[in-house]
């Protein structure tokens, strides 16, 4: 035998060192083997009822239709929990497959990352405090009511940071959104941030997602949302440029789950 050329101790320092290789190629192999089989998703779940978390469980329609998605692809998914404004260069930079995060689909989005179809239309609101009689006078015309909102020199506004309803105050050429120059425009990092400093007086107003908007609101006495529309938008799932393998087997999924009802049941299980 070949081995009985070899000492016993340079035959144990052999058998040492195909153990680590092997058990470096088996590791590896593993390894690779669950990265092939999960999806990675970045959202930020203070956004409710699209994400939010109930102890340490995941929640929302984003969050539901991101579970949907990765069992539909055979894949285990995985959720990024990050501030918005991480959740786009999440996707661009590879750190994330797919962001899920009420993402409103526009150029300025679309110059870093690929859409699927769009899932939901939503829309910008404005919430105020419930004695804000001069606001509240304002009819059923979003044109009217920026007109009031721009006469008011030195108002607050309360936004999300890096959300449609930043862009919106602030005003952006890429967005189509003028702003508001003669208010001081505060970022928050959620929402309830945003509307909890307009019950302490900090913000005169808050434009954010009606959705999200009306349940904070409901939340926080002595608030209301203003039954005026500013914009209109949809919603869909952002992956990597240049990803089309990935962005064709999620809009496969989305469409199937478009035709089961599957993502019917969604939306009303989270607005009912």
């Amino acid at each position: 035998m070949i081995l009985a050329y070899f000492s016993c101790k340079e035959i144990c320092v052999y058998r040492l060192i195909l153990s680590s290789v092997l058990a470096t190629f088996i590791s590896f192999g593993l390894s690779g083997c669950k990265e092939d089989e999960k999806l990675v998703v970045a959202t930020a779940a203070e956004f409710p009822p699209f994400e939010f978390k109930e102890g340490s469980e995941y929640k929302g329609v984003d969050m539901d239709i991101s579970k949907e998605i990765a069992k539909r692809l055979g894949k285990e998914l995985e959720i990024k929990d990050m501030e918005f404004d991480s959740v786009m260069s999440a996707v661009s930079s590879g750190n994330a497959d797919f962001a899920a995060s009420g993402l409103t689909i526009n150029e300025t989005r679309l110059k870093v990352a690929d859409f699927t179809k769009p899932y939901y239309n939503a829309n910008q609101v404005v919430v105020i405090k419930s004695e804000n009689a001069e606001l509240k006078a304002v009819k059923n015309n979003a044109e009217a009511l920026i007109d009031a909102i721009s006469k008011k020199n030195g108002i607050k506004i309360g936004v999300q940071t890096s959300t449609t309803g930043a862009f919106f105050a602030k005003g952006d050429k890429d967005w189509g959104f003028v702003g508001f120059p003669n208010a001081e425009v505060k970022s928050f990092v959620n929402g309830s941030l945003a509307i909890s400093a307009l019950v302490n007086g900090q913000v005169d107003l808050v434009i954010l997602d009606e959705a999200p908007a009306k349940l904070i609101s409901k939340a926080n006495a002595g608030t209301e949302v203003l039954p005026i529309t500013l914009t209109q938008e949809q919603y869909g799932v952002a992956v990597k440029k240049g990803n089309k393998e990935l962005l064709d087997s999620i809009n496969g999924a989305l469409e199937a789950m478009e035709k089961d009802g599957t993502l019917e049941s969604i939306m009303q299980k989270y607005f009912k």
